[in-house]
C-alpha cells in the first residue's frame, strides 16, 4: 500500500462519472460536491498482496501524522496513480472501508471517504510546513532467499520505455528534453536525471554563472559528504520530521542517512575552526546534491525528482548585519532572475503552528524580514503559518510564460539551528556569542529551474546557455573544404564556441529545418556564392530569412 498525505487548508471533490463497471453505490449526499476544511488528505493506492497487517501499519501512520499536524479531519481519497501494482478493486474498496472504521474509532478523528470507482474533479490547497507532504509505503517483511536471475530477461524488463507525449503540451520540458537530446530517465533510478551531453552543458553553464556571481558577492564555496551519521539528523531535527523521506543505510553497525538537506553539513564546517566577530558575516555556499524519498506516482520530469542539487548558502551574521545581508541576497536573486527575463512576486511566510524557538525570537525575526521588504519598497503578501519550523522566510515565486508560479528562491532567518548546534563566535570584548543564520537559495533545485527555463523559453535558450551555439552547413559536397576553413577560423577566434556541422548528403532545406528544430541560435551556410565572395550566409534563430554576404570577421565580433 502506498499513501501520500497532504495537510491542507481545504479539499473539494465531486464524482463525475463511473471509472469502473461496478463502482460503490452512493447516497444522494455523496453525489454532490463535498468540501472538508483543515483536513489531512490521504491519497491511497491499495496494492496486490495488501492485508490486515499492512492496513494496521497504514492506519497507525495516518493517525500519527494527524496528531503531529493537529488535524481532526481525515479524507481518505482513492488514488490509483501512486502505484503500478494495484490490487483488485474489491480489495481496494474493502481496505478503504476498514481504514475508515479504524480511524473513526474513539471519535477523535472525523473521517470522510471519497467515492470509490468514479472519475472525480478535486481542488485542494496544500499547506507549506515540513509535514504538509509526506509519502509512505507499507508492505510485509519478506524472507531472504537465494537469488536466481536471467540477465537477458532483466535487460528486457529495464529497457528504456518511450515517453508518452499524448497528454503533454508541446512546450512540456520532457518533450523539449527529448527533441534536443538533453536528458532521460530510467526505472533503474526513479526520479533521478540522466544528463546527456547537451543537457549537461546547460547545467554546467548555469553553475558557471552562479559561481561568477557568488564570487563577486564574497561567498566561499564548500562541498560536504552525501552520507552522514544518523546522530547529525537527530541534532538538526530532520530525523524527527523527515525520517520517512530519508534514504537510510548502515556501516559497521551504525545508522547513516543519505542527506536530504545541506544545512547540517555546512554547520559542521562552521564548527571546525574558532570564529571571531571579524569573520562575520561569513557567507558559505554549496551546490549540494540531496536525495529525498518520493512515491513514483508523484514524480514529474525535472519538476519533482528524488535526486537534485540545490544552490544552498548559509550566512552567519551578527544581528546588526542581518538587514543589510538580507537586502544583498534580494538584489542577487533579482539580478539572476532578470538575466532570464523571469518576473516574480514575494511572500512573507510567518511562524507555523509546529515550530521550535521562543515566540519573542519569532517576533524579532518576522519584524526584521518585514522591515527589509518595506525598506526596499517590495510588494509582498503575508503567507501566515507557512514558515520553516526554525524560522520565518521570504519566498520568491517565479512566473513563467504559461502564467504558472514556481517557488524557487527563499531567504530563511534562523535563530534556532545555531542554538541546537552550539555555534559560537568571539565578540569584541572577548566573550562568546551565537551567530544568527540565514538560509537561502536562488535557483532552488537546479533540475527544476532548468525545467522552468525550457518551458518558459520553449527551448530557445540564450546563446550563452545553448548547447550548440552555431552550426555550419555545406550547400553541396563541393563546399565542404570551404566550410572546414570557416570552422578553423571560428575555433581560432572563439575557442569556447560550441560549434557543430551538418555535411550530410541531403537537401539544404532538410539541414536548415533540422537545425531549427534543435533551436540552434546561428546557422551558417556556405555555398558557391559564399565561396566566391568569401562571405557567409547566416540565419539567426527566430528570423525566417538568412542574411547574405556577411563578413566572417563581423560575425565573429558580434
Amino acid at each position: 500500500m502506498k499513501i501520500l498525505t497532504l495537510h491542507c487548508d481545504y479539499i473539494k471533490f465531486k464524482p463525475l462519472k463511473k471509472a469502473l463497471k461496478a463502482p460503490e453505490e452512493l447516497s444522494k449526499e455523496r453525489e454532490k460536491e463535498i468540501e472538508v476544511k483543515e483536513p489531512l488528505v490521504v491519497l491511497t493506492a491499495v496494492e496486490k498482496g495488501d492485508n490486515a497487517d499492512i492496513l494496521k501499519q497504514m492506519v497507525s501512520a495516518v493517525a500519527t501524522t494527524a496528531k503531529e499536524v493537529k488535524a481532526k479531519n481525515i479524507v481518505l481519497y482513492p488514488y490509483a496513480h501512486l502505484s503500478a501494482n494495484l490490487g483488485a478493486p474489491e480489495l481496494a474498496l474493502e481496505m478503504l472501508k476498514k481504514a475508515d472504521e479504524a480511524l473513526s474509532e474513539g471519535k477523535s478523528l472525523k473521517v470522510t471517504r471519497a467515492p470509490f470507482g468514479y472519475y472525480k474533479e478535486f481542488e485542494l490547497k496544500c499547506k507549506g510546513h515540513p509535514l504538509s507532504e509526506l509519502s509512505k509505503s507499507f508492505g510485509a517483511d519478506g524472507k531472504v532467499v537465494e537469488e536466481k536471475y536471467d540477465y537477458t530477461k532483466l535487460l528486457r524488463e529495464v529497457s528504456k520505455s518511450k515517453l508518452d507525449t499524448s497528454k503533454l503540451k508541446e512546450n512540456d520540458h520532457r518533450i523539449i528534453g527529448q527533441k534536443l537530446d538533453l536528458f532521460s530517465f530510467s526505472e533503474l533510478a526513479p526520479g533521478m536525471v540522466f544528463w546527456h551531453n547537451n543537457g549537461w552543458i546547460i547545467y554546467q553553464e548555469l553553475l558557471k554563472y552562479w559561481r561568477e556571481e557568488h564570487q563577486k558577492a564574497g561567498y566561499q564555496e564548500i562541498s560536504t559528504p552525501q552520507v552522514l551519521d544518523k546522530k547529525l539528523w537527530q541534532i538538526s531535527g530532520h530525523w524527527e520530521k523527515y525520517k520517512e523521506n530519508i534514504f537510510l543505510t548502515k556501516y559497521e553497525g551504525r545508522d547513516f542517512a543519505v542527506k536530504p538537506m545541506n544545512c547540517p553539513g555546512g554547520m559542521l564546517v562552521y564548527k571546525s575552526r574558532p570564529k571571531s566577530y571579524k569573520d562575520l558575516p561569513l557567507k558559505i555556499a554549496e551546490l549540494g546534491t540531496v536525495h529525498r524519498q518520493e512515491l513514483s506516482g508523484v514524480l514529474a520530469g525535472l519538476f519533482r525528482v528524488i535526486k537534485f542539487t540545490q544552490d544552498d548558502a548559509h550566512l552567519y551574521c551578527i544581528e546588526e548585519q542581518l538587514e543589510e545581508e538580507i537586502a544583498k541576497i534580494m538584489d542577487l536573486i533579482d539580478k539572476v532572475y532578470s538575466k532570464f527575463g523571469l518576473t516574480y512576486h514575494t511572500e512573507l511566510s510567518t511562524r507555523p503552528e509546529k515550530r521550535i524557538g521562543d515566540d519573542k525570537l519569532w517576533d524579532k525575526a518576522e519584524g526584521i524580514l518585514e522591515n527589509v521588504l518595506k525598506k526596499k519598497k517590495m510588494k509582498f503578501k503575508v503567507n501566515a503559518g507557512d514558515g520553516a519550523f526554525y524560522g520565518p522566510k521570504i519566498d520568491f515565486h517565479i512566473k513563467d510564460s504559461l502564467g504558472r508560479t514556481w517557488q524557487c528562491g527563499t531567504i530563511q532567518l534562523d535563530f534556532a539551528m545555531p542554538e541546537r548546534f552550539e555555534l559560537e563566535y568571539v565578540t569584541k570584548d572577548n566573550k562568546t556569542a551565537r551567530p544568527i543564520m540565514l538560509h537561502r537559495v536562488v535557483y532552488g533545485a537546479i533540475e527544476r529551474f532548468i525545467g522552468i527555463l525550457l518551458e518558459h523559453l520553449n527551448g530557445n535558450l540564450p546563446v550563452w546557455l545553448a548547447p550548440i551555439q552555431a552550426r555550419v552547413i555545406n550547400f553541396t559536397d563541393r563546399n565542404t573544404k570551404a566550410c572546414e576553413k570557416i570552422i578553423a577560423e571560428l575555433r581560432k577566434e572563439i575557442p569556447n564556441l560550441r560549434l557543430d556541422t551538418d555535411f550530410k548528403s541531403t537537401t539544404i532545406n532538410d539541414k536548415v529545418r533540422d537545425a531549427e528544430m534543435q533551436r540552434i541560435p546561428y546557422i551558417i551556410v556556405i555555398g558557391d556564392k559564399e565561396e566566391e565572395s568569401k562571405t557567409i550566409a547566416v540565419r539567426e534563430r527566430g528570423n525566417a530569412k538568412p542574411k547574405f554576404k556577411v563578413k566572417l570577421d563581423s560575425f565573429i565580433k558580434k
